[in-house]
Parts: structure tokens; C-alpha cells; sequence
């Protein structure tokens, strides 16, 4: 029997003890990193959730355990503050005009956004009769904008659910306004077809206003003619177009005979004008002419008398001329020395 045989069991059993002291602090040191990193985890995951942001194109609705208490909306706050005023569940409703990083507190504070861009309503086709009972097809296009977030999300809670209601009302006021114009102003008088479709808008926009939304615009954009109303409709056309042509044909008719007149009446005013300058002219130049033959006549008196009888010679005798006339006549004087003709 072998004295020391417990001494193999004593080392055993402290080494084993020595490795479970070890584990036990290995596994303390293994828990507290755990432990540090649920704690890190906690706290990103509370700090993301104490910090939104909201954009430049976007509203957002902030609730704190469900009641809302802000709205964050652009810098225009007009239409926001009316609507708020309509309804007393939102008079306390703070309006808030500053976007970006923005802070709440977690699992308390919730935030809803939406867009603040316009968006597109896109009417069904629906059919009109204008004041001389002429129907047509027309399809409209609206757009709007959320105006008031908390109470779009109250009212409507979805773009689709605003394009509906917009086109409950739509039809009922804008139709019944067009209705009221004749055919050929909502053919072809768009600035009377645009003040029927604002005049619509500004009805339409006092129902939306306790929807949350605005309508920014509203028109037509596409006019289909129903095909029993084709004929009559291009029958119309064309006599309207046959009037405009008389019309414009007697309009330059009138400017032409104007024109003629006009020119007649100068070219007349030029002509006199002329030949009162042209005899102003012949008779200061007779005037001229006289008063030099005067002044030359004056000093050489036989002379101008033999210039007087060559002139008179020159405008009365031709080769054919036969005179009987006595030969002793003053007339013949500068003939043969005053002898007369000759023998």
C-alpha cells in the first residue's frame, strides 16, 4: 500500500477547484460585457428614438400619447392658423414653422409626416350642358397641398381618401358653374372659363378647409364633343367662321376704300399744290422777264421797236403767207430800206 496515493487526489481536486474559480470569474467578466453591451444597445436605441427629423418637403403631425399637440408646417401659416380656429379640438394646436433635427420623448411622443408637395387630383370624365344646351365631355385636374397635417390625419388620413373627398365636391360645384357659360366662352373664352373655375375653387377650398387641405388649382384639360352633338356643333362652327371672314372681308373693304381716298385726296392737295407753285414760279419769272425787257428796252427805244416788229414778223408770216398790204405801211418799214417789197 502506497502511503502517498491521497496526495494525486488532493492536487486534483485543487486544480479543479483552481479552474472553477477561474470559469466563475471568466463568466463574471463575460456577463458585465453583456450587460455593457444591452446597456450601449438600450441607449442608441433611446437616443434614436428621442430625435427625428422632418424636411424640407415634408409636414408632420406630433402627438404626445395620442392627442395631438404640434404640427410642423412651411413658413406660410395663414391657412394653417384658419383651419386651426374652425375646430376647438385643435385651438391649443401649437404651429410650428421650423423643420430639421428636431427632439421628442420616447415611446410618449409620436410623429406623422406627410408630404408638402403639390399633388395631382385627376377627375372622371363627366358631361356638362353649357347655357345654349350644347353638351360636352370634360375632364378636369386639380392641385392641392396638406395644409394642416393633424387634421388631414383626423379627416382624410390618406392621399387617396383627399382625392375622394375632392371628388365628392368637385363635380357638384365646378359643373354646376360651367353650366352657366355659352358654348363659345367655354370653347373659346378662356379668361371667362378661368374666372368661373376660380370662382369654383375659392367655394371648394371654404369645404376643404376642415379636411386639412387646399385646393391650388383646378382646370380643364381635355374636352370631348359627344357624337350627336357633332354635326350641329360643326355646322355652328362653320358659320361662325363664314361671319369672321365677312367680317374681316368688310373690315378690309372699309380700309381699302379709305386708303384709296386717302391717297386721291393727297394726290389732288399735291397737284394743286404744284400748279399754284408752278404759276407762282411762271409769274414772278414774267414779272422778271418784263421788268429786265423794260429796263433794256427803256434805253434804246428803235431798237426794241425793230425787236417788237421782227417778233411780230416771225409770229405771223410763213412761206406761205400772202399779204396785200399798201407798200408805204409802217409794217413793212425794215423791208428795202422802207421801200417796200420790191418792184
Amino acid at each position: 500500500m502506497n502511503i502517498n496515493q491521497g496526495e494525486p487526489k488532493q492536487d486534483a481536486q485543487e486544480r479543479f477547484e483552481e479552474r472553477f474559480k477561474q470559469a466563475k470569474s471568466q463568466a463574471k467578466v463575460g456577463g458585465k460585457a453583456i450587460f455593457g453591451l444591452i446597456v450601449l444597445i438600450a441607449i442608441i436605441v433611446l437616443l434614436s428614438s428621442s430625435f427625428y427629423v422632418v424636411r424640407e418637403d415634408e409636414v408632420a403631425t406630433v402627438r404626445e400619447l395620442g392627442e395631438i399637440k404640434r404640427i410642423i408646417v412651411g413658413s406660410n401659416t395663414d391657412y394653417a392658423k384658419l383651419q386651426n380656429d374652425l375646430d376647438p379640438r385643435y385651438k391649443d394646436v401649437i404651429i410650428d414653422t421650423t423643420k430639421g433635427l428636431k427632439f421628442k420623448v420616447p415611446f410618449i411622443t409620436t410623429v406623422e409626416k406627410d408630404t408638402s408637395k403639390l399633388i395631382t387630383y385627376i377627375s372622371s370624365t363627366a358631361q356638362i350642358n353649357t347655357q345654349d344646351k350644347i353638351k360636352y365631355q370634360i375632364d378636369m385636374f386639380a392641385q392641392w397641398q396638406i395644409t394642416h397635417p393633424g387634421i388631414f390625419r383626423s379627416s382624410l388620413g390618406t392621399l387617396s381618401g383627399a382625392n375622394q373627398k375632392i371628388d365628392e365636391i368637385t363635380y357638384a360645384v365646378v359643373i354646376d358653374r360651367i353650366n352657366r357659360l355659352s358654348s363659345n366662352n367655354f370653347l373659346y373664352n378662356k379668361d371667362a372659363l378661368n374666372d368661373v373655375l376660380q370662382e369654383a375653387m375659392v367655394e371648394l377650398n371654404m369645404n376643404l378647409a376642415s379636411q386639412g387641405i387646399r385646393l391650388k388649382d383646378i382646370n380643364v384639360y381635355r374636352t370631348i364633343l359627344p357624337p350627336s352633338n357633332i354635326e350641329s356643333t360643326y355646322k355652328k362652327m362653320v358659320a361662325e367662321r363664314e361671319a369672321i371672314a365677312q367680317q374681316i372681308r368688310s373690315e378690309g373693304l372699309e380700309i381699302y376704300q379709305n386708303t384709296v381716298a386717302d391717297t386721291d385726296r393727297n394726290v389732288a392737295q399735291i397737284k394743286s399744290s404744284a400748279i399754284e407753285e408752278s404759276e407762282t414760279i411762271i409769274g414772278e419769272a414774267d414779272a422778271t422777264a418784263l421788268e429786265i425787257y423794260a429796263e433794256g428796252f427803256s434805253k434804246d427805244p428803235d431798237f426794241y421797236e425793230f425787236w417788237r416788229t421782227l417778233r411780230s414778223y416771225e409770229e405771223t408770216i410763213d412761206a406761205d403767207t400772202i399779204m396785200y398790204i399798201d407798200k408805204n405801211n409802217d409794217y413793212l418799214k425794215f423791208f428795202s430800206n422802207g421801200t417796200g417789197l420790191g418792184n
